[in-house]
């Protein structure tokens, strides 16, 4: 034990210079709250000066009450700190609102461009649809084709095929399902089996229906209307055409590597695709992510996005046309914002950069600020 004084007041302590860790130590009086430093080095001298120490009504044992440094940053860091917060905190609110922006602008432009694009091939499927049904119903009202006389129809049904190549087949058919003339030099068959015929026959004015053609074997949209004489059914005019027409305008269509559109029926077969063998196999879609929503909804277009089947993020588009058909776009999400995301590789580049410069003139700066302050420090 070594005894020590008090500097203020006078108080005697005895201290255990063995709990004193390091060189020095700062103790607090108990009377007077006098902070009292004390040497390590100083307590061992006195240790070897004095034997012993006579024990007083006055002495205090004490056990060091160490004063805790507070850690503190010092001058320099608060100075880079600062100097980072206030360069990259603007710039962090800029690019947070820069990015929500362009986000929003790259999707509203994505879907005025899907919706327009299904606009302008809407257009074109209807119009060369209407143009067919306009053919068809011309040729019905010809008395030529009113007799339904094979001989008197064949004519005119070889002048459709000849002045539009894509009809590879016209034909007429009589009240019982069986073929009266065609377009071409095929043996007469039976029709009586097929929707179309059964639509007309029960009093529709316009049917049409999506199948693999009896004389092609290949996919095929046949469309078809009565032959009235007078206020009276007396046949069937149909054609053939080949969805390949339909499906230059439809399947060929692409936007970037993914962006593509397809056609359904109203039954939910694929008439266009850019997957031919969907077309070939009249493949069902009624499960798709874009159609099956369109047709619980009531057929109203939509844009949205969705999953694919593989879990892959896409935006949609998809809208009804003439007869119940629906026409889709769609494209990966990931290309949609190609341009978003070198943007925002490019902040984060642009950031970084900037966090290296603004450190090097902080510490510059720091530097300079904070050497003078510590050589008035030493002196005072």
């Amino acid at each position: 034990m070594i005894e020590i004084t008090c500097d203020h007041c006078g108080k005697i302590y005895r201290v255990n210079e063995n709990k004193i860790k390091g060189d020095t130590a700062r103790l607090k009086c108990n009377s007077c709250a006098h902070i009292i430093t004390v040497s390590k080095l100083g307590l061992e001298e006195s240790v070897d000066s004095y034997s012993s120490v006579a024990e007083i009504s006055t002495e205090e044992e004490i056990t060091p009450n160490f004063v805790k440094k507070k850690t503190h940053f010092s001058l320099f860091v608060k100075i880079i700190v600062v100097m980072l917060l206030v360069s990259l905190i603007p710039m962090a609110i800029f690019w947070g609102v820069t990015y929500k922006e362009n986000t929003s602008r790259i999707r509203n432009d994505t879907q005025i461009v899907m919706s327009l694009t299904a606009h302008g091939l809407e257009n074109q499927i209807n119009g060369w649809i209407d143009n067919n049904i306009w053919v068809l119903k011309s040729a019905a009202k010809l008395p030529s084709v009113i007799s339904m006389n094979q001989q008197n129809q064949e004519p005119v049904l070889q002048q459709i095929q000849k002045k539009y190549p894509y009809i590879y087949l016209a034909f007429t058919v009589g009240l019982d399902g069986s073929n009266v003339a065609r377009s071409d030099d095929v043996p007469l068959k039976y029709y009586g089996d097929r929707q179309y015929f059964k639509d007309i026959i029960e009093g529709k004015k316009l049917s049409w229906q999506t199948l693999i053609g009896k004389t092609s074997k290949k996919p095929a949209l046949v469309m078809a209307v009565p032959i009235m004489q007078e206020d009276n059914l007396v046949g069937v005019i149909a054609a053939g055409m080949n969805v390949d027409e339909i499906s230059k305008h439809i399947a060929r269509w692409k936007k970037g590597t993914t962006g593509f559109a397809f056609l359904v029926d109203d039954q939910d077969k694929v008439v266009a695709h850019q997957v031919k063998q969907y077309a070939l196999k009249q493949k069902k879609l009624s499960s798709h992510p874009l159609v099956a929503p369109f047709r619980k909804g009531g057929w109203t277009t939509k844009t949205s996005a969705f999953k694919d089947e593989n879990g892959k993020n896409y935006m949609g588009h998809i809208r009804k046309i003439n007869y119940g058909w629906a026409l889709a776009i769609q494209q990966e999400e990931q290309e949609v914002f190609a341009s978003l995301k070198r943007l925002q590789t490019f902040a984060v580049t642009l950031l970084i950069v900037t966090i290296v410069l603004v450190l090097l003139i902080a510490w510059i700066s720091a530097k300079a600020i904070v050497t003078p302050i510590k050589k008035l420090t030493e002196v005072a």
